[in-house]
């Protein structure tokens, strides 16, 4: 899903770690498939929902109106067909029949126009991605009109992702327990909210065949040592695994594939207007900021020489993207201190940022020593780790490391470059950025990919933020396992993941 938001870590789950994993089959001849994910399950309401990591708790549940392939592209999948109106605003979905919700109610045009619109009215993420559907239209039992505000590139894909997630009727508002048509359903005997979540097989799924385990079992483990741990005994199938490990985990059989997801790591500037921290409302202050840092060396040392350097937003292949822009911000510490001294801050200045050396130490390190060298002083404030989300998303700091990542790169701009965007905590608005948003949201084909590279380069140009790299992500299974990375997506779809070929 680029992915989306890509942050690791957010806290650390100290309870130990006890399903069977290895893609075992039990007595029964049950197979099961027992996966770690570093962040906490969202709520299970889908208008609440975010797009990120986290989107790997609903896929067992949640099917979705079309499936993303390995390539990004839209297939059939609820939907079996789809067309376009002339103008572009009505998107007209054929809805595959038969399908039932485990709760027994049929998926049927309506339940469809109902999960839509309630997805639609939230405030996350997934909420956001659909924002310019103005109706849905029940045009017989088994087909749907999408009505559109105005043309727009991002449907298909959003329909994809869990923005395209289908809920019963009867499970819309604050649902316990995920009610879905997907291939499995969740058991909550053996579910404990906050830790473990199981799933077993749908009986009635129309596509059994695509899912080869009888069961999957989630486990919220922040701690990548704890992941580690849990991957090398045995005691779990798949996880993403931190790079320095890659070696270590190989070196003992198991299976480890690296790819680009797409995410951006860095310095993330969100007080670009200076509210908090006055220095930051300054363009050469924030240009100093992107001259701060050696990304060849952050990728050596932190990353063990795994990633891409950059110096924007959006990666090679997404909408956008402009390799010349990599050139903007070379490392220049002392090129840095002079626009700090041109733009009034000849001494620097001072700034707080969250301390998350305990799971991204080697980059704690990198962006505190990088600001130190050109005269920013730092101080790290210490949260307890479930804490540090909400502090964040509060405007608590004014800037920090993170890294960003999402299935496209429309994605990406709804997560951090808009007014409303959840990454943008200060809610930094640029007339200029706001135009070409808007635009792009209304354009198609080639008129679209010269309006994001427009707004690529300008927000490179206006340093919104100080990227570092395109990240690498490893992500490891049991040797009976394999998996096939998605584009824009950190943990692979649970449909991506198969028995390994003996």
């Amino acid at each position: 899903m680029r992915k989306t938001v890509a942050f690791i870590g957010a806290g650390i789950l100290t309870a130990t770690v006890t399903a069977c994993g290895g893609g075992t089959q039990a007595a029964g001849g049950d197979r099961t498939l027992t996966l770690a994910e570093s962040v906490a399950a969202t709520p299970w309401d889908l208008a609440k929902a975010s797009m990120g990591p986290e989107s790997q708790y609903y896929q067992p549940v949640y099917d979705t109106l079309i499936r993303l392939n390995t390539k990004g592209e839209p297939t059939p999948n609820l939907a079996t067909s789809w067309s376009y109106d002339k103008a572009q605003t009505t998107l007209r979905l054929k809805l595959r029949e038969g399908v039932k919700f485990t709760d027994g109610t049929a998926l049927d045009a309506d339940a469809v126009r109902k999960s839509l619109l309630h997805t639609k009215s939230g405030t996350a993420s997934a909420a956001g991605e659909i924002q310019d559907i103005t109706g849905v239209d029940v045009v017989d039992s088994h087909t749907v009109a999408i009505r559109l505000s105005h043309p727009t590139a991002a449907l298909l894909p959003a329909l994809g992702q869990v923005s395209g997630m289908i809920a019963s009727p009867k499970a819309l508002e604050n649902p316990r327990t995920p009610i879905g048509s997907g291939p499995y359903k969740m058991d909550t005997a053996a579910t404990t909210a906050g830790q473990t979540y199981t799933y077993t097989r749908n009986a009635g799924y129309w596509n059994t065949k695509a899912f080869p385990y009888d069961k999957i079992v989630i486990k919220y483990l922040a701690d990548p040592t704890a992941r580690t741990n849990a991957l090398l005994s045995g005691q779990l199938d798949g996880a993403t695994l931190n790079l320095n490990r890659v070696a270590t985990v190989k070196g003992r059989g198991l299976n480890v594939v690296t790819y680009q997801p797409g995410d951006i790591e860095g310095l993330y500037i969100w007080d670009r207007a200076g509210k908090k921290v006055p220095a930051l409302g300054k363009l050469k202050v924030r240009q100093a900021l992107n001259h701060a840092f050696d990304r060849e060396a952050i990728i050596k040392s932190a990353k063990t020489g795994l990633g891409t350097p950059t110096t924007q937003m959006f990666a090679k292949g997404e909408d956008g993207y402009k390799a010349a822009l990599d050139e903007t911000y070379t490392y220049d510490p002392e090129k840095a201190r002079k626009l700090l001294a041109e733009a009034g801050y000849p001494n620097g200045f001072a700034v707080t940022i969250p301390d998350l050396s305990t799971n991204f130490p080697q980059e704690q390190a990198a962006l505190t020593q990088s600001l130190k060298d050109i005269g920013i002083k730092v101080k790290l404030d210490t949260l307890p780790s479930d804490q540090i989300f909400s502090a964040m998303l509060s405007g608590k700091y004014a800037m920090s490391y993170f890294k960003l990542g999402a299935p496209t790169a429309w994605d990406k701009v709804q997560l951090e470059l808009t007014k409303k965007s959840t990454w943008n905590p200060f809610k930094y608005s640029d007339p200029k950025a706001d135009g070409l948003i808007d635009r792009i949201g209304r354009s198609t084909g080639a008129e679209r990919e010269a309006l994001f590279e427009e707004l690529n380069t300008y927000v490179v140009d206006q340093a919104w933020n100080a990227p570092w790299n395109v990240i690498a992500n490893a992500y490891e299974t049991a040797k009976d396992v394999k998996v096939t990375p998605q584009p824009g997506s950190q943990y692979p779809p649970i449909y991506n993941y198969a028995p390994a070929a003996k």
